[in-house]
């Protein structure tokens, strides 16, 4: 409840009991003032934390879901191709000299 209508209703009630019995209870009433304003005040600071929080919230979700992007969900099998020297390559005399004789490079 906003100040504006605080007093407006303490100005109801002083109407209602008049000004010599609301006197008897100002004091009261002041209390009751006071204690709204303290509680508009922490309910602000709340509204701003809870507000911070989201925001960090947010840009930790963000950088989780940037991090996921990169981390691997599977196994990819690849395909090993024999190494040469695993596997050595047969030759022949053929492969070594030409038609005529000479020394391939």
């Amino acid at each position: 409840m906003n100040d504006d209508k605080i007093l407006e209703l303490t100005g109801k009630i002083e109407e209602t009991l008049g000004a010599d019995n609301f006197a008897t209870i100002s004091d009261t009433i002041g209390e009751l003032l006071t204690g709204n304003a303290e509680n508009m005040k922490m309910l602000a600071a709340r509204d701003e934390e809870i507000k911070k929080l989201k925001d960090r919230n947010d840009k930790l979700v963000s950088a989780n879901g940037a991090l996921l992007q990169k981390v691997p969900m599977g196994f990819e099998k690849k395909k090993e191709e024999p190494k040469e020297e695993e596997a050595p390559k047969k030759l022949s005399w053929k492969d070594v000299f030409d038609k005529k004789g000479n020394f391939l490079h």
